[in-house]
């Protein structure tokens, strides 16, 4: 098998934020977001109850990219997240990853598919059995408050091609 020549992606987990619930409207709402995900491009992992699979298991991971006109926000992703599918799930928290380097978009969209198809999260639908073509040289370093996620996770493991 030809050795790949892998790129590392670090990137810097925060602390978990609970999702606060208001006890007059039963609405969810997200605050205290750290200063350094608000402009720039990031990831996310959404943990809470399950039905099948208990209490604080990792329900979804997503991104955002960076956006001159603010439109794919952390802020708004999340609450399109909270206002959605995730309505009925209980006990809800999250963590935000900055990568530690700017990422271009279809350098987002190649780490997200990386770490979907190495946690397999129990509501994302697309990249859960493979990561996309893009991802095949990329190496994920998950490190300060990850969690559950891997410390690494590889491109070259997880794309397609390799299961065929």
């Amino acid at each position: 098998m030809k050795q790949l020549s892998l790129k590392p992606v670090s990137i810097e987990w925060h602390p978990r934020i609970l999702v606060e619930v208001s006890e007059d409207d039963w609405e969810y709402s997200v605050s205290k977001l750290p200063e350094t995900c608000k402009s720039r491009s990031c990831f996310y992992c959404i943990y809470g109850m399950h039905p099948v699979y208990g209490p604080d298991v990792l329900l979804y991971i997503g991104e955002t990219k960076k956006n001159e006109t603010g439109a794919r926000t952390i802020e708004r992703r999340l609450k399109e997240h909270l206002a959605g599918r995730f309505w009925s799930h209980t006990e809800l928290s999250f963590s935000i990853g900055v990568p530690e380097k700017e990422l271009n978009h279809e350098e987002v969209k190649a780490v997200e598919s990386i770490l979907i198809a190495a946690h397999k999260p129990a509501l994302n639908r697309a990249s859960i059995d493979a990561a996309n073509p893009g991802a095949r040289e990329l190496l994920i370093q998950n490190y300060g408050f990850s969690r559950s996620l891997f410390p690494e996770c590889s491109g070259s493991y997880w794309c397609e091609e390799l299961f065929e």
